[in-house]
């Protein structure tokens, strides 16, 4: 792959990372409760959708999605939505739920929901930071050829911040992979 198609890779990542990190840090703030409209949600009913990954509809690619729906209720009186969804695996017909509504989607307000809503910027960081390094030394790591990735190293070391950004950008990398094991786990 020539440099030039480096390079265009590395800017198209950043590029998309500029709109994960808009996004991320949008979902962020309202799941740390910084913006939005906090309220309840009172469920009146739910249903399960399921999806394949692919046409086989073999068993392990099957997923689950629970998706509940109710009346939202802001906490300062200012808003109602008579019939709003919530992707919620625990909630029952009857429950109360704390949610932040940002307009575009309710967020329950619990630390699996934070630790997932940060996880965004987090990825964002890190594949700016990544995609900045392509975009430079217009090389990139090949997991199949350690030659191509001893050279992009040796770029990367002789950048005068190359090093903090390759380090930084691995440990943003590091932080999204727990971001979104503890949201399954919370």
């Amino acid at each position: 792959m020539s440099s030039i198609v480096t390079r265009a890779g590395g800017l198209a990542v950043v590029l998309f990372s500029l709109l994960l990190g808009i996004y991320g840090t949008g979902t962020f703030a309202t799941a740390v409760g910084l913006s939005g409209t906090g309220g309840t949600l009172t469920v009146t009913g739910c249903r399960t959708d399921v999806s394949y990954d692919d046409r086989g509809r073999e068993a392990d690619d099957r997923r689950e999605t629970r998706r509940c729906w109710g009346r939202f209720s802001a906490e300062d009186g200012s808003d109602t939505d008579p019939q709003r969804e919530l992707v919620s695996d625990a909630a029952q017909p009857g429950d109360r739920i704390e949610v932040r509504d940002n307009g575009t989607i309710y967020l329950e307000r619990t630390a699996g929901t934070v630790a997932g809503a940060a996880a965004l910027p987090s990825l964002a960081v890190g594949l700016s930071l990544f995609g900045a390094l392509l975009l430079i030394t217009g090389r990139r790591p090949t997991p199949s050829s350690p030659a191509k990735t001893r050279d992009f190293v040796t770029a990367v070391r002789a950048l005068p911040f190359g090093r903090a950004a390759l380090r930084t950008s691995l440990g943003a990398f590091a932080a999204t992979v727990v971001g979104f094991g503890l949201q399954k786990l919370l």
